[in-house]
């Protein structure tokens, strides 16, 4: 057995197959002239965590339980990360893996093979005892257990008024051409209770587009609009304990006012706080070979770009240090690979559909070269290993659509008499709900919850009336038209057309298809709402997945004939890698809730960038 799989988050088959047409993907053209070609049909909802987590085990969200980005705890109607679920343990507070079930790299280690997963989604944290080797990807928190938010430092203190979501930190005159401030860590606990952990930095100017920086004892220069090598901070959290973190900075200004942009402060893999990767020693001995990587499971800053921090040309270079580093990652331990089975995902072409699909079509379809091209490196250095009857399966979560409106799911459950809040206003959220009158929330990116008596905390639904009002809901939603007449919904479905298997009915009760142009919003996601139900969307998130799954199939691409399987779907790959389906015998236990710090929460999921 000697299997390489692919991952390329977000390739579409409608673009990929434009560019093989006009000649411009000549290694992956192969691939479709020889037979190993078809789009892939994808999980209902085609997100990241949920369809990758599909991919790998063959099972819908009712079988391994991973619903949506966002999920609820139902008696309190709390939202969490559903890639971060956590549970109390005896010394606080810990993550928890986000779900059970096996998958192709479990059972291929089973069998006695290598298995390896690098930077697939939601396999963080590390399991203890898995014999899979793997550095994880989406889902991976940043080191105060967020998914993500960089820092701005500058002079000026009128650019925080302009940040909804990234830090701030106020940079001091200190002599001419000298500046002071401080980077924000990990909590850390004092005699007289908590303080945020710091570490010093100093700049230096030494002309009008460089500086000196001086960050935690640690020098480096800058070059304005030039990113910094990965720089290693250790903050103080007590007299005996230390944490490291890694971080890129940015001089994004010199004169008139410096500033400058430090990414998410990030695991290392020597020194976390969590189960990074597993075995540990397979994190730690790909960096000291390789040499360092970004940890986080979101490393392109899609934020620090939405809000102003990063130019595209800044943000671009990021994704293409990022694609780099994953390659020569890649190439290193292709180099050891003899059989068994071994997974690398790229998922910086996502993050460039997501912000420049329409604005800079020339920037994504580049993208789309990089990818063909990595593949003819690949090929090439599996033929020098001798390695040439090695299958190979280069396989998409999902494509992508257009999102030209934001859609407020509870505003228009509001309007519909389903969701009654105490007192009407322009917004709101799930705390103001009056919730013995209402019947239906949303929450998540395409998840509605009935009230229902018995589940949620304050439910007010029979059971016995649960099928009738769940298909009057999704009657309604699939009439909706929007300002431009076309459908917002193209579909609706009750939970028991999407999902089967023990989870299922920890799931939301109508999983919302929308149509190509729309998108819940981010407030939906949070189970929040504003006035009207539709706006348009000008932010620089110009495009998105979470829709209806017809609309943005995946592809499946092999170095063998799939005559054998011409229509295939995430169902289908555990029988493409292993010729069998998985055995998930067994009954799931109903998730776990550890009722963190409410604010705490809502930090974690609004660091999430698609919310």
């Amino acid at each position: 057995m000697q299997i390489l799989i692919i991952g390329f988050d977000a390739f579409d088959p409608a673009r990929f197959e434009r560019l093989v047409e006009s000649g411009k993907l000549p290694h992956l053209s192969r691939y479709v002239e020889s037979g190993g070609y078809a789009r892939l049909g994808v999980s209902t909802p085609p997100q990241t965590e949920v369809s990758w987590t599909s991919i790998a085990t063959g099972m819908n969200p009712g079988g391994h339980g991973i619903f949506d980005f966002v999920h609820r705890d139902p008696a309190t109607y709390t939202p969490y990360v559903s890639l971060l679920p956590t549970e109390r343990a005896l010394f606080g507070t810990q993550f928890v893996p986000p779900f059970e079930a096996t998958t192709i790299f479990d059972e291929v280690a089973q069998q006695g093979y290598p298995a390896s997963a690098l930077w697939w989604p939601a396999t963080f944290p590390a399991r203890p005892g898995s014999l899979t080797r793997t550095i994880p990807g989406l889902g991976t928190p940043d080191i105060q257990g967020r998914l993500g938010v960089g820092t701005l430092l500058s002079v000026d203190a009128e650019s925080r008024k302009e940040l909804e979501k990234t830090s701030f930190q106020l940079l001091e005159e200190d002599g001419r051409d000298g500046y002071t401030g401080v980077l924000e860590g990990p909590t850390a606990k004092k005699l007289w209770g908590t303080q945020q952990s710091t570490v010093e930095l100093d700049v230096e100017l030494i002309d009008d587009t460089s500086a000196r920086v001086v960050i935690g004892g640690d020098a480096t220069e800058l070059t304005q609009g030039m990113w910094s090598p990965i720089l290693e901070l250790t903050f103080r959290t007590g007299p005996f304990f230390s944490v490291r973190a890694l971080t890129r900075v940015i001089l994004t200004e010199a004169r008139p006012g410096v500033t400058l942009y430090a990414l998410p402060l990030q695991i290392h893999p020597f020194r976390s706080p969590w189960r990074y990767a597993m075995p540990p020693s397979f994190a730690k001995r790909t960096w000291k070979e390789c040499g360092p990587y970004l940890t986080l499971g979101w490393p392109q800053d899609t934020t620090g770009l939405e809000e102003g921090c990063l130019t595209d040309r800044q943000f671009l270079d990021l994704c293409q240090g990022i694609f780099d580093t994953r390659e020569q990652i890649l190439m290193h331990h292709l180099d050891r690979f003899n059989e068994g089975i071994f997974a690398s995902i790229f998922d910086s072409l996502d993050r460039i559909q997501h912000m420049f699909w329409h604005s800079r079509p020339d920037v994504v379809d580049a993208w789309y070269g990089k990818l063909d091209a990595l593949i003819g490196r690949v090929e090439r250095r599996l033929a020098d290993l001798g390695h040439e009857k090695t299958r190979i399966l280069i396989l998409s979560d999902h494509g992508f659509a257009d999102f030209h409106h934001k859609v407020h799911l509870n505003r228009w459950l509001v309007e519909h008499g389903y969701l009654t809040p105490r007192r009407e206003r322009e917004s709101g959220q799930l705390k103001d709900v009056d919730w013995s009158k209402s019947r239906a929330y949303a929450l998540g990116l395409n998840s509605i919850y009935l009230n229902l008596e018995d589940r949620e905390g304050q439910g007010i639904v029979l059971p016995a009336h649960k099928e009738e009002l769940v298909n009057e809901i999704c009657r309604k939603l699939r009439r909706w038209r929007g300002p431009d007449g076309r459908p917002v919904v193209q579909e609706a479905w009750p939970a028991d057309e999407c999902f089967t298997g023990p989870y299922t009915a920890y799931g939301p009760d109508i999983v919302v298809g929308f149509a190509s142009g729309y998108r819940a919003s981010s407030e939906t996601g949070l189970g929040e709402w504003r006035n009207p139900s539709i706006e348009p969307n000008h932010d620089h998130w110009e495009a998105d997945h979470c829709v209806a799954p017809q609309i943005v199939p995946g592809v499946l691409l092999s170095n063998r004939n799939l005559g054998a399987c011409p229509q295939p779907t995430y169902r289908d790959v555990p029988s493409l890698v292993l010729g069998k389906d998985l055995d998930q015998g067994g009954i799931a236990p109903p998730p776990r809730f550890s009722h963190e710090d409410q604010e705490l929460v809502e930090e974690r999921l609004r660091s999430l960038g698609y919310l």
